[in-house]
């Protein structure tokens, strides 16, 4: 097995797919990286889930996470060749997200007024999700407005999947009552 340290990030960088070298604190390492962080709230989401259909959808929505984090990680120069080797961000992703919040919309009630996350734990781990996709978006905003963004599908799969992490922590405490934000 392949030692899992390599001591080429010792100075401060590191390198995007197909091997340009770039600061860790580049733009797009920060995006892919706070992508990771929310497939990894996501697992724990996984981790806790007990309702089947939640967990395929997490299960999912971590696998499309990886292919917009290759995107990411890919130079604009390079991203023909990424189309040949990787998947990529494709509407028809988008229409999935559109689709299940649409379909869990109507299994939730009407919510008039913001809601505090904590009902469950299950619900906690799926907002915290939520919030780190809401930052992967505006990091992914800053790369398109640098125009290092290859895919602009990337911007509306992390607004729609924030929108459907919200819904789907108001599903999993559709029978409790909300935490209203306000008195």
């Amino acid at each position: 097995m392949a030692r899992i340290y390599t001591k080429n990030g010792d100075n401060g960088s590191t390198f995007l797919l197909f091997g340009e070298k770039v600061a860790k604190n580049d733009i797009r390492v920060e995006c892919y990286g706070t992508i990771d962080e929310c497939i990894s709230f996501l697992g724990l989401a996984y981790s806790v889930s007990t309702e089947k259909n939640i967990s395929e959808i997490i299960i999912k929505i971590q696998r499309n996470l990886f292919i917009l984090s290759t995107e990411i990680a890919c130079p604009k120069e390079k991203y023909n060749r990424l189309k040949t080797k990787y998947k990529t961000t494709k509407k028809t992703m988008i229409d999935q997200l559109e689709k299940s919040i649409d379909k869990y919309q109507k299994l939730i009630p009407e919510i008039n007024y913001f809601v505090l996350p904590g009902s469950s734990e299950l619900s906690s781990y799926i907002d915290i999700s939520r919030t780190i996709c809401r930052r992967a978006e505006r990091i992914a905003v800053s790369i398109e407005n640098m125009n290092l963004l290859n895919n602009k599908m990337i911007l509306s799969y992390l607004n729609r999947l924030s929108d459907l992490l919200y819904t789907l922590a108001r599903y999993v405490d559709r029978e409790k009552e909300y935490l209203k934000a306000t008195e």
